[in-house]
């Protein structure tokens, strides 16, 4: 099972989380967002990440094309969109991504239970994994409990790879597993110290128990 610590704001976090053994970091660019990374502050750090690093950039409203051009200038592993994304918008995004022959994988972000996931055949063919989310912690910024784990099952069965995010903790990650089988956990809230700053003994925590449950 592998890990993502989103909501990474700083060069400090992001080097803390890829040394405790994280496979992928998640650095947030939608403009509302109280973790937003701006361009100008993106470029100071996110290039300069290990080569191994696997940074995957939160987009929501940007258009397609500048979404795939800082994709390219930031060196972007994926990109993640959340929010109500049409399939044509979808297809726009993946068709701008190799146009500007930028190579990242495309995550959907469905939030649950706000959207369907009998809508899943309309758009699956145009990402590479899909991330169940709750909004509710989304929009709150506070930790709330966890959803219905088991939707994990029925999102799989269309082919796509399932990252699972909202209410996990190092204590439930287990539990998340066995009922979820996700190929892999994303965290943002349960491992912060503040707003746009990660505590390292929560994210260590984190990550060793998902590793040790995979």
């Amino acid at each position: 099972m592998k890990v993502k610590i989103c909501g990474i704001t700083n060069r400090e976090d992001a080097v803390w989380a890829l040394n405790d053994g994280a496979h992928f970091i998640g650095v947030d660019f939608r403009r509302r967002s109280p973790r937003c990374v701006l361009p100008q502050e993106a470029k100071d750090w996110v290039p300069d990440l290990p080569t191994f690093a696997s940074v995957i950039g939160l987009f929501d409203e940007q258009a397609p094309k500048d979404i795939a051009q800082f994709a390219a200038e930031m060196n972007l592993k994926g990109v993640q969109l959340n929010g109500p994304q049409t399939p044509q918008r979808l297809a726009a995004v993946r068709r701008a991504l190799t146009v500007a022959e930028c190579p990242p994988f495309v995550i959907k972000g469905l939030a649950v239970p706000d959207e369907s996931v009998a809508d899943i055949p309309q758009w699956v063919k145009w990402v590479d994994y899909i991330l169940l989310y709750d909004p509710a912690e989304s929009k709150s910024g506070r930790q709330v409990g966890p959803f219905d784990w088991s939707l994990a099952a029925a999102v799989a069965a269309h082919g796509k790879p399932v990252f699972l995010a909202g209410g996990l903790t190092a204590e439930n990650l287990r539990e998340a597993a066995a009922q979820a089988r996700p190929f892999a956990v994303d965290v943002t809230l349960s491992v912060q110290k503040s707003t746009r700053h990660k505590d390292r003994a929560k994210m260590r925590a984190f990550i060793s128990a998902a590793l040790l449950g995979r």
